[in-house]
């Protein structure tokens, strides 16, 4: 029984992706694999071609039963090593938008207006 609830949890957090982005040599790649989420920020890939670190890659959610398309979320390879069955295991990053320069000015323009 718990050996069967374990494998259970195991697929649990594992969920079918689509990526894309620029490999070392700049080719341009998609490619379906699964996505592993430990929890957290823990978030791992596993992909053919080879990565460099801090590079951007671009993860889709494969949705089930045709619930919709979903967006593709900017990740950062943190980290690239070569897995036992030749593929690169990539450590992934979540990247989040920076603010605009503008907005940025003006939060700080606000701000110290209302210090004085």
């Amino acid at each position: 029984m718990d050996s069967q609830f374990n494998q259970d949890a195991a697929k649990a957090n594992r969920y079918r992706v689509e990526v894309s982005g620029w490999d070392a040599s700049d080719a341009y790649f998609v490619e379906k694999t699964t996505l592993d989420w430990n929890g957290g920020d823990d978030k791992e890939i596993s992909l053919r071609p080879a990565m460099r670190q801090g590079a951007v890659i671009f993860v889709r959610l494969m949705q089930q039963f045709g619930t919709g398309d979903s967006l593709p979320i900017a990740y950062r390879a943190a980290a690239v090593r070569t897995g036992e069955n030749g593929r690169n295991l990539i450590q992934l990053e979540r990247l989040h938008p920076r603010a605009r320069f503008k907005d940025a000015v003006d939060a700080t323009e606000d701000s110290q207006s209302r210090v004085a």
